[in-house]
């Protein structure tokens, strides 16, 4: 019998609460857990529920409900194109600026349609540059950055404008001579990556490796692109990195969209400059609601979304510039709001990138109790979650749960780090709240497991005569 099966045959085996809680501290150093009845809140089972442990990205699910509370499910972000003076005749005799308040979906459809936008303004050209003002945010950059991987996009750069999540993604294609000639493009669209290609026929490791070269003095960043070339069955192929300089990313995408809608922008002149005081406002864009934006930060763990929200948040409740403080002061309150102690919930960060945030599993299950009762934002919250065995992060697991029972819910992992918060329900109104936080975990794997097995068979142990 191999270590995993073994490893399910004993999860499999625990048949009474105590029995699964053995197996899942016999995979981690410490563990937080409740179970509650709803929407009584009646407490099931719990073990130090009300110890605060690292909770990786669970953390969301508090930044996710404090954001539809303060800001309400059909908040929209929003991003303005100013121009130093008004328009004469389809031209702007200056430059255009783009300021930014935090939208964390300016993806490359919505860049592109917001440069069709400021064309049916009637502007036909630009004869100044294009810059960016970040103000809105203190400061106007920062990068995250939790293991040595800090050009890949789980390590997100934040700022109030944000196209693409400050990422830039390189497609390799098909070339006119063939897969032994590749292309290499760039999506968005964009005149601020420059290629510097380095094939090798006779490459060690066969994989594709991307790296930055950084940005050189022409303000462009160069990216080299190196390993053995991709086989025609491998193409195409995509690979996802941050870039260095957001703003004049953002001001060269802009640029080179407006291009494409039929606006020319006669100066080359791109990058971070403050907004003027007599600008002209041409547009302002508004983002889906939050109910939508939620839909993937929660359903597939977006890091870059939890914390531009946390910023938009602070920005919302104590005013501009947003910042990580205002914005974990802001859940903080809400939290208060609902009779959660201040030491169960530590915060600095929105999306558990971060191995100081310490909350309770009690915290978490007070959320889940508290959005299940409110109709003004249970409905959102619960849409945002992943299904077991469907979906999102609960895709591949927990499908061993009764028939006729649903999970949805929010896993978090780092390294050391297994967590789930989440519901269990029926069509026939039977449902629970839970939330498992496990620390100091040696292997990941065995974790989810003795975690998956626990959550899985709730109902059955719910429906014991006693724990």
């Amino acid at each position: 019998m191999t270590e995993t099966k073994s490893t399910k045959a004993r999860a499999s085996k625990a048949s009474t609460w105590a029995e699964h809680r053995q197996a899942m501290r016999a995979v981690c150093d410490d563990l937080s857990v409740q179970v509650v009845a709803l929407p009584s809140g009646t407490i099931l089972w719990e073990n130090q529920a009300h110890k605060p442990l690292v909770p990786a990205s669970l953390t969301k699910l508090l930044t996710s409900y404090a954001a539809l509370k303060v800001l309400g499910p059909d908040y929209r972000f929003r991003t303005e194109i100013w121009a130093e003076c008004k328009p004469v005749q389809g031209v702007v005799s200056g430059s255009l600026w783009i300021k930014g308040y935090g939208d964390p979906f300016l993806i490359p459809e919505r860049i592109w349609i917001l440069a069709q936008k400021v064309r049916s303004q009637g502007i036909e050209k630009v004869l100044g540059g294009i810059y960016v003002d970040d103000s809105a945010f203190d400061p106007p950059l920062e990068h995250l950055c939790l293991d040595n991987r800090c050009d890949r996009p789980h390590n997100p750069l934040i700022s109030a404008t944000a196209f693409n999540n400050n990422t830039v993604s390189v497609e390799i294609v098909p070339g006119k001579a063939g897969p032994a000639a590749p292309n290499l493009r760039t999506f968005p669209p964009t005149d601020y990556v420059v290629f510097c290609q380095a094939w090798q026929a006779q490459a060690k490791n066969p994989r594709v490796g991307l790296e930055s070269l950084g940005v050189g003095d022409d303000g462009r960043e160069t990216f080299r692109v190196y390993g053995k070339k991709p086989g025609e069955a491998f193409l195409p192929a995509e690979y996802r990195m941050n870039i260095q300089d957001p703003q004049r990313f953002a001001a060269l995408t802009f640029r080179r969209a407006l291009k494409d809608a039929g606006t020319e922008v006669q100066s080359a002149d791109a990058g971070s400059r403050p907004l003027p005081p007599q600008a002209f406002l041409v547009y302002r864009f508004e983002s889906p609601p939050l109910s939508d934006v939620l839909y993937g930060l929660n359903r597939y763990s977006n890091n870059f979304m939890a914390e531009m929200m946390l910023r938009v948040l602070g920005f919302h409740v104590y005013g501009p510039p947003g910042s990580l403080a205002k914005g974990c002061r802001a859940v903080e309150n809400v939290l208060v709001g609902l009779g959660i102690p201040t030491a169960e919930a530590i915060l600095d960060s929105g999306s558990g990138l971060t191995r100081s945030t310490r909350v309770s599993a009690a915290t978490f299950n007070a959320v889940l109790m508290a959005a299940h009762r409110d109709w003004g934002v249970g409905p959102e919250f619960l849409a945002s979650l992943a299904r077991s065995g469907e979906e999102g992060t609960l895709r591949k697991r927990m499908k061993a749960c009764a028939a006729d029972y649903t999970i949805r819910g929010k896993t978090g992992t780092l390294k050391d780090v297994v967590s789930f918060s989440g519901y269990i329900g029926n069509l026939f109104g039977t449902a629970y709240a839970v939330t498992v936080i496990m620390n100091g975990v040696a292997a990941p794997w065995k974790a989810r497991e003795a975690l998956d097995a626990f959550v899985t068979d709730i109902p059955r142990l719910a429906a014991a005569k006693g724990p």
